[in-house]
């Protein structure tokens, strides 16, 4: 699973280099094919696998609800095949960089099955308003 936060830089033509620890596990349990997607100010990055896991799931949802319309049009609709290349980097799509807001500085953050990639200055800003009671709150939740 992904775990750990890590800080890189995109370069000028909008390459990342996936974290070590994040490439390894992609190594051991995925391969070197990632989706990403847009959510919640960030980038989201998906194994292959997971993201057909999650295709399988929204195929079973109500096509013709308004709900499902919009999850497809800003969710589903703005993924992008990215292959990690042979020096360890994705090539992010212009789009998703500037809905992201990445420039220069990012932040990679492991989600579980999944990782986001964060501006620096938005995870920055997320980060400080992240309320300590809600986090407590649902680790009581989980009986933890």
């Amino acid at each position: 699973m992904f775990r750990g936060r890590f800080e890189h830089t995109v370069d000028g033509k909008g390459r990342l280099s996936i974290p070590v620890r994040f490439r390894d596990v992609l190594t051991e349990r995925y391969d070197s094919r990632l989706v990403v997607t847009t959510y919640d100010g960030c980038l989201i990055a998906y194994p292959h696998r997971e993201w057909v896991v999650l295709e399988e799931r929204i195929a079973g949802l109500p096509e013709f609800k308004k709900d499902t319309r919009m999850f497809l049009r800003f969710f589903y609709s703005s993924a992008a095949d990215c292959p990690i290349d042979r020096l360890g980097r994705i090539l992010i799509p212009q789009a998703l960089r500037d809905y992201a807001k990445l420039e220069k500085d990012v932040v990679m953050v492991g989600a579980f099955k999944q990782f986001e990639i964060w501006s620096k200055p938005m995870w920055d800003a997320s980060e400080a308003a992240a309320s300590k009671d809600e986090i407590s709150g649902m680790l009581e939740s989980l009986g933890l």
